[in-house]
Order: structure tokens, then C-alpha cells, then sequence
């Protein structure tokens, strides 16, 4: 179990681009301003000039990638420095800059590029001091802002006209940065503060203490989110970087320290990843660093190193990347005479298919309005689209076709030499399944339970994430002293929540470890955490309607953090619990009392899994070994082998009494499921690989239909494996079902739930991340509803209810639990159904007279013998003259 939230982008390597495919032979002035020095469209980008008075700019394509020399066009731009520069993000074309001659100038860039100097400018406007910056709007088209002195300004492009002046600042700013929504703007100042504004109604929203140091600081927005970011100095000159949350501007959520270069840092964030890179001028090096919104919270990753210092970069539109190849973040670093591609990948096993969890949908280069509207008020959104390219599938098919004529080729080549004798195996038929085409549905909104806020989201691997009855469910909650809601899943609706109220829990003081309802008693509620001890907890008959602070008990036996909670299938107040102290104990909860202490394990143990019959354990551990146990007889194990190669952790369950099916991770962090018999677990029988996600997989077995359920926290989707233990290679898989958004958990409800008139076959509650549960019906597609489908549906065991007592079984009882027919009233089964009727074709022209089998093979017979019987003519060789023999000499 990782301690720690996992991260699909954490192993994300960044790769400098070959020479080749770099921009080279450039002249890059000494720059000393704090501005990006370098921009990119997603055509092309451009970077200062080294010219005499530096109004110049560099331009060139993204894909042009020739060794540039001094004749190249230039945009010239500005009779003084040009300080910054930014594309507009809905026009690749349209360049905005800013100059130290006190004016700003739009350009419109040819299709093609350069092919001369460019010196008109589409309009130009005027400010009264050196401009420090310019910033696109994000949303609306045609408004930008600027930062002049202490003012800070946003235009009307189209129009030329100033629209607003905000003069809030004490002394120069140095950096704006808008809000993805476009509703704000965040600016820093040499007066060493930071602020909020609203430009619309020409006021500060919020206002804070920033860097101590006396070197220009950066802010940037991240995303959409309530939190910015800045880079600064301290009083002792050391580079920092501080997080930021705007509801509460003068606490600082996160600082971390940068070293002691003198380099400005800037800050680039890529919304869709939460990537976040800095990059110190005159350094060598690029941080990595990754914002988790959820939890407010910074992290450092790979950083890249360079053989030559930067003098500024910035990241290219998603719409330039290597999709295909997993890039999800490309910086060009700007050199003393290059700019140098540096793309972020992420390592995956298959470049077949697109990575949807890599690139969700991202903002298009649409805008979502006008600057007329925009200045009136408007608040539209920019739209989101797809990044999956549209010649995906052809292009895995001409990958396909090649692998074809690569075969077809081989096999040419072989017939050439030599006769290769091909060994075929004999057609055994399409393997039949009853339950391979099961069906998910999630049910209409009306029944959802919406607003359990907030959820959380960072409980340990180990632990499902919730536990269902039939009318409650266990759902954990985000909060300092462990919070566990109840929810009565009969009573669907949304749950108000404020600031101030929230729904009633049980608190247990410490955070929460693993949780889950006694399987015979919704009202007793088991609670692991992380002072050692199991607190159990009893919920009144109507629910809760307040909090719950003190437990009814608690089991103290281990010695740390209780991380298992399992109880007996069949034994009531029987219970079995694991430990980081690498201790596994069944207790007798009725008497409180630890009853046996199993023995085994040097490391943490990942999973426990008891048999229908209650009679063995399984446990796996983080030493990557499969135990067996029969607590009743012996403390040791009585049988063990290898599991998974992982160490990320992993669940176990039984499949009968002979087999157990393992969910684990290999050494390369792809997610698998093993199958292995009791009788040798040195080896699985059959694993399959299924993807690399950080996630670990929780399973549910239907034994009645022979279904292994399985489906991870952050996924979207819950898939199934049809068993069959007597039929190779006994895994089969299955269809799948897709949520509506990913899931934090899943929950299965007690058998008697479904409606067996419908053939459903499984209830179940889904959690999202959203803070729903939602309710999906799991059914089988059947042509004949009205009879009761007896094949899928054996009777049902009862495990809502105990058939014996903790001290029963302690003392060698192994009463089973009893069963259920689920035969509705009045249907009949299917197995006693009338044979279904063959009808006639519509016109009886086709099909006067059916033949039967036995006339069919008499008819094929007949005309077999009939092309071998000898003809009665004479051959036509035999026809022939021939010639005399001595016509030969």
C-alpha cells in the first residue's frame, strides 16, 4: 500500500528534443527583465532579437526546423526593448507586444511565416510608461491587459479603446496572470504585495503580503482552481515558490524553498495535467512539480537538466504535442542560441491506443465570447474538446496491415526454401457463456443521493471505500478526527450542506483506516484507525441525526494502525483484523477479546479473504507472498506461495474452496489478476495483464453465476471475468460497464435486492467523485422474462444473516449459512418452459418440403459417388492415331 497519493504523471520523463528537430543558429540578446523572453502559438513561436536597440523579435514556425543565420525576416517591432509578448490564444496569427518605448503593438502573422521583415503593425496604442506586461484574455476574443508602472489596464483590442485603469498598486507591477474563467486577474508588484482584482468593477477583491525580497516576483493562476501560485525571493535572498488559496489570501497553504541562485523563477502550469514547471533564468535545471487540488498541495518530480542556461521558455498548445506518443507538456527553453524543445512523456507499455486518463478534454481555440460581451458582463466558458486524434484508427489499421504483410512476406520466403508443415489445432467450437453479455445500468437521477461533501480521497489502498447493507451505506468523509457518514440509501434526494452544517457522522477522533458494517447488524459499525484500535459504533434504528463522537467499544490489540477490517462470512461477532505491525488477530467481539493470533508475516499485510464456510483465511502481504490458514487448528499457515511481484498492494478471494483469484501489480506497475488453486500456489494457472494505473484492484466474486467483479478508485468503469475452474484457461472476460464520471468506490448490496423478474443479477452502489451514490442494476439479457431464469439463479445464500454464534464457532461448529429460493411467486422456470415453436417462413414457395438430416446426407452421398463412378466412354488419349514404328527412324 502506498502511504501516499498515487500519480499517473510521476514517473514522467522530460526528453530534449535532437538537434535535428531543435531551432539553432539563432541570436539571443543579454535579457534582464522578468518576462518570458519566448511564446508560442500553435503555429508558431517567437523570442527576442538580439538587434541593436532590441525591438526586434525572432518568428518561425513550430515545424520549421532549418539552421537559421542573420539574413532571417524579423518582426520589427519597437524602437526601444520589447519587455513582453503573448499569442492570442484564439489566433494563432495574432501577436500582441510590449515595448519599453511606452506602447503596445498587434501584429497578424502570414499562414506560411516570414518571408520578409515585418515593420506594419495592425494597431498600436500608447501608455504613459514602459510596459511590463501583456495578457490575453482567456475567454474573450479581442481583450487584453497590460501592465504599465503601477497601473494595469484592459483594452479593447477591435476598438483600440482603454476600458478600464485599476491604479491599486504602489510601485511598478511585475506580473498579471488572468483566471482560466476570465473573471480575474492576479498581479504582483514590486511594492512586494499580491492582489486579486476585478477589473470590471475597478476593485480588489483580495490583498496579501508577498515576498520579502526586492527582485521582481511572478504569480500565476492555476487553472480554474480558488489557488495561485507565486515565485519570489525571501529577506535573505533565496528563491521560493508559495501556494496560495484566494478564499484566504494571507495564509500561505505552501512554501518551498528554490535554492539561493539569483535567477528569477518562472512559473508555467498546465491545467489539464497539474503540472507545473519552473525554470530559473541563467540555470541549467527545470522543476517538476505537481498540484493536487483536492488536497492543496505541491510535489516535487523529475526535474531536467540541461547542458546549457536558459534565459526564459514557455509551453506550446496542447494541440502541437505528440499525442500519440504520450507527450502531455512541451517547454521551448530559450538558450544563448537555440530554443530547444523539451518534451514530458509518460512512459506506457502500448502506443497503439489513446490515453484518455492522460488528456482529458482541454479548452479549445475558440472563444466563448466578444469583447462587447464580456465587458457587459458576461461569464461565458471557453468549450472543451478532444484530443484524440481522428486517424487513430487508421492508423492502428496500417500498423495491422503492416504486421499482415510482414507475415505474408515471411511466409513466401519459407515456401521458397522449404516446405513448412503448420501444425493446426482442431476447431472446438464457440465457447458458450450465459453471463458474458451482462448489462450495467445506472438509474434515473430521482434516485441518486447527492451533496455528501466533501468525500475523501485519500484513504489508504487497502480499504474499499465503502460498505453497503440493504438501506444504509458507509461513506467516509474528508476532515481532521476521522468522519464516517451514514446514509439511509432509501431515502434518495440531495443532502444540504453549508459552511457551517454538514451531515451527521461517527467521528473516531484519529484518521480512518478501513471501516465496514457487521454483515449481520447494519447498526453496528466497525471503525479501524490509526491509534490501534477498532472502535465500534451503533447507529439508531432512523439513522443518524447527529454525530457520534463516542464508540460503543474498542478492540485494543495491535500495537499500530489497524488497516484490515474482515469479518466472518457466516460467525456472528467474529472478526478478523490486520495490522502495520505485521499482525493478524481474530477476535470474539461479543466478549471483546483477542482469540487467536496468527503467526507469519514479517511485513505488512495488504488483504484478508475468508471461505463461504468460514472455515480458511487467506491472507496476502507485502512480502509478496499467498497464505492460508486454518485459524482453528494451527497458527502458521498451512499452505503459501508466490504472489504478485508488486509491492503496491493487492486483494484475495476465494473462488470455492480449491481456488483463489489475486489482484496485484508486476514489477512494471501494471495491474493484473491471477488465478491460483490451493493445492500449489508456487504459481498462478493464468494471470491477465490489464493496464498500468496507480489504482489498486477491489474484486467481488458472484459464485452463483461464477462473475469476478473488479474495478479501482479513479476509474471510470467496472469490468467482470467469467470463472470456470474446470475449463481452460479459465479466465474469460467479459463486457463492462461505464459510470457517468470516475468513482471513488463501489458497493454491493445483499442478493435479495435484485429483481429477479428483470434478471437482474447484482445491486449496486456506486460512488463518485462528485459525491453521489448512485444506484446501478446489473441484469442479463434474456428473450423469455416471463419465466423465472432457474439457470442463473440458484438458491441464494442468506449472508444477511448468521447461522451461528462467535463462541459456536470458536468452540468447531460449521453450521452454513441457510439458503434462499429466489423462484418469484407465479412464474414458472424457465427449464419447465414450452419449446419455442419454429414458424414458418412468410412465403411457403421457399420452403414446400424441409428436408430432414438423413435425406440431406443421402443427397450428398449420391452426388459423391456420381463424380467417382468410371465413365463408359473411351478416354480421348485412347482416341488417337498414333504412328508406325518405322516412321520413328
Amino acid at each position: 500500500m502506498s502511504k501516499f497519493k498515487a500519480s499517473k504523471f510521476r514517473n514522467t520523463q522530460a526528453k530534449a528534443a535532437k538537434k535535428e528537430h531543435s531551432y539553432t543558429g539563432l541570436s539571443v540578446p543579454n535579457l534582464n527583465s522578468s518576462a518570458d523572453h519566448v511564446a508560442a502559438s500553435g503555429k508558431f513561436f517567437a523570442c527576442n532579437a538580439n538587434t541593436g536597440s532590441g525591438g526586434s523579435l525572432t518568428l518561425i514556425s513550430l515545424d520549421d526546423y532549418a539552421k537559421k543565420d542573420a539574413s532571417m525576416p524579423l518582426i520589427n517591432a519597437h524602437a526601444g526593448f520589447v519587455s513582453d509578448f503573448q499569442f492570442s490564444p484564439f489566433d494563432d496569427n495574432l501577436l500582441a507586444t510590449g515595448s519599453e518605448d511606452c506602447s503596445v503593438k498587434f501584429w497578424r502573422i502570414p499562414d506560411g511565416g516570414l518571408t520578409e521583415s515585418l515593420s506594419t503593425p495592425l494597431a498600436s496604442v500608447a501608455l504613459e510608461r514602459k510596459v511590463e506586461a501583456v495578457r490575453w484574455h482567456p475567454a474573450a476574443h479581442n481583450v487584453l491587459a497590460t501592465a504599465s508602472s503601477n497601473i494595469v489596464k484592459v483594452w479593447d483590442v477591435e476598438n483600440g479603446a482603454e476600458k478600464y485603469a485599476l491604479s491599486n498598486h504602489d510601485d511598478n507591477v511585475t506580473s498579471l496572470s488572468w483566471r482560466e474563467n476570465g473573471q480575474l486577474l492576479a498581479s504582483a508588484s514590486k511594492d512586494k504585495k499580491l492582489r486579486i482584482l476585478d477589473p470590471r468593477s475597478n476593485s480588489v477583491v483580495a490583498e496579501c503580503n508577498g515576498h520579502a525580497g526586492v527582485k521582481e516576483p511572478r504569480v500565476l493562476w492555476l487553472g480554474d482552481e480558488e489557488y495561485i501560485v507565486s515565485t519570489g525571493f525571501t529577506q535573505m535572498r533565496e528563491r521560493e515558490i508559495c501556494l496560495r488559496d484566494i478564499r484566504n489570501f494571507d495564509k500561505v497553504v505552501q512554501r518551498c524553498p528554490l535554492g539561493s541562485s539569483t535567477g528569477i523563477i518562472l512559473p508555467f502550469y498546465d491545467a489539464d495535467t497539474g503540472i507545473l514547471l519552473l525554470l530559473g533564468k541563467g540555470d541549467c535545471t527545470i522543476n517538476f512539480l505537481e498540484f493536487d487540488s483536492s488536497n492543496a498541495k505541491l510535489t516535487d518530480g523529475n526535474a531536467y537538466s540541461s547542458a546549457m542556461p536558459q534565459k526564459g521558455g514557455c509551453l506550446v498548445p496542447k494541440r502541437a504535442l505528440n499525442i500519440m506518443q504520450c507527450e502531455v507538456v512541451r517547454m521551448l527553453q530559450l538558450q544563448q542560441n537555440a530554443v530547444q524543445p523539451i518534451g514530458y512523456y509518460v512512459p506506457r507499455k502500448s502506443y497503439l491506443d489513446f490515453a484518455d486518463d492522460l488528456f482529458p478534454e482541454t479548452l479549445c481555440s475558440t472563444a466563448a465570447m466578444n469583447a462587447d460581451a464580456w465587458f457587459g458582463g458576461a461569464n461565458d466558458k471557453v468549450e472543451r474538446v478532444s484530443l484524440q486524434p481522428e486517424n487513430k484508427s487508421a492508423a492502428s489499421a496500417s500498423k495491422s496491415s503492416s504486421a499482415s504483410a510482414g507475415a505474408a512476406a515471411k511466409s513466401s520466403t519459407t515456401e521458397e526454401n522449404e516446405v513448412e508443415i503448420i501444425q493446426l489445432k482442431p476447431f472446438a467450437g464457440v465457447r458458450s457463456s450465459k453471463v458474458r453479455h451482462w448489462l450495467g445500468t445506472t438509474l434515473p437521477r430521482n434516485t441518486w443521493i447527492d451533496g455528501i461533501k466533501p468525500v475523501c480521497t485519500s484513504l489508504p489502498g487497502d480499504c474499499d471505500g465503502i460498505s453497503v447493507s440493504h438501506k444504509r451505506a458507509l461513506v467516509p468523509l474528508a476532515g481532521v478526527g476521522g468522519h464516517l457518514a451514514v446514509v439511509q440509501l432509501d431515502q434518495p434526494g440531495r443532502r444540504k450542506t453549508t459552511e457551517t452544517e454538514s451531515i451527521p457522522y461517527l467521528e473516531t477522533g484519529c484518521a480512518i483506516q478501513d471501516f465496514c458494517f457487521d454483515p449481520f447488524d447494519d447498526s453496528t459499525v466497525y471503525i479501524a484507525g490509526e491509534d490501534g484500535k477498532v472502535n465500534i459504533f451503533k447507529v439508531p434504528a432512523g439513522g443518524l441525526t447527529e454525530t457520534i463522537v463516542q464508540p460503543e467499544t474498542s478492540l485494543r490489540g495491535h500495537y499500530e494502525k489497524v488497516n484490515i477490517l474482515c469479518p466472518h462470512p457466516s460467525a456472528a461477532g467474529v472478526l478478523a483484523t490486520a495490522s502495520f505491525d505485521s499482525s493478524v488477530l481474530i477476535w470474539d467481539v461479543p466478549a471483546q477479546s483477542k482469540k487467536i493470533v496468527l503467526e507469519g508475516h514479517d511485513e505488512q499485510v495488504f488483504a484478508l479473504a475468508w471461505t463461504d464456510d468460514g472455515k480458511l483465511l487467506a491472507t496476502l502481504c507485502k512480502d509478496c507472498k499467498i497464505r492460508i490458514y486454518d485459524p482453528r487448528s494451527s497458527t502458521s499457515p498451512i499452505e503459501a506461495g508466490n504472489g504478485p511481484n508488486g509491492s503496491r498492494g493487492g486483494r484475495v478471494t476465494w473462488i470455492g474452496n480449491t481456488h483463489l483469484i489475486v489482484s496485484g501489480f508486476d514489477k512494471t506497475s501494471q495491474r493484473l489478476i491471477s488465478l491460483y488453486t490451493r493445492k500449489d500456489l508456487s504459481k498462478p494457472i493464468n494471470t491477465i495483464k490489464l493496464d498500468v494505473s496507480p489504482s489498486i484492484l477491489c474484486m467481488r466474486y458472484d459464485a452463483d453465476r461464477q462473475l469476478l467483479y473488479y474495478y479501482g478508485k479513479g476509474d471510470g468503469s467496472m469490468s467482470a471475468l467469467e470463472v470456470s475452474v474446470s475449463e481452460s484457461p479459465f479466465l474469460f472476460p467479459t463486457t463492462f460497464f461505464k459510470g457517468n464520471d470516475l468513482q471513488q468506490a463501489i458497493g454491493f448490496q445483499p442478493m435479495d435486492m435484485c429483481d429477479v423478474k428483470n434478471v437482474e443479477i447484482a445491486t449496486v452502489v456506486r460512488l463518485s467523485n462528485k459525491g453521489s451514490l448512485e444506484p446501478v442494476k446489473v441484469k442479463i439479457p434474456r428473450t423469455r422474462n416471463e419465466f423465472f431464469q432457474d439457470d442463473l439463479f440458484p438458491p441464494a445464500r442468506v449472508t444477511w444473516e448468521s447461522s451461528m454464534t462467535a463462541s459456536q464457532w470458536f468452540s468447531g461448529s460449521n453450521t452454513p449459512l441457510r439458503t434462499l429460493n429466489m423462484q418469484p411467486a407465479g412464474m414458472k422456470p424457465l427449464s419447465e418452459a414450452p419449446a419455442i415453436v419454429v414458424t414458418k417462413k412468410k412465403y411457403d414457395s421457399y420452403n414446400k418440403h424441409e428436408k430432414t438430416d438423413d435425406e440431406k446426407k443421402e443427397e450428398l452421398l449420391t452426388a459423391m459417388v456420381s463424380k467417382m463412378a468410371e465413365p463408359d466412354e473411351p478416354l480421348a488419349q485412347d482416341l488417337m492415331e498414333g504412328v508406325e514404328d518405322d516412321e520413328w527412324d
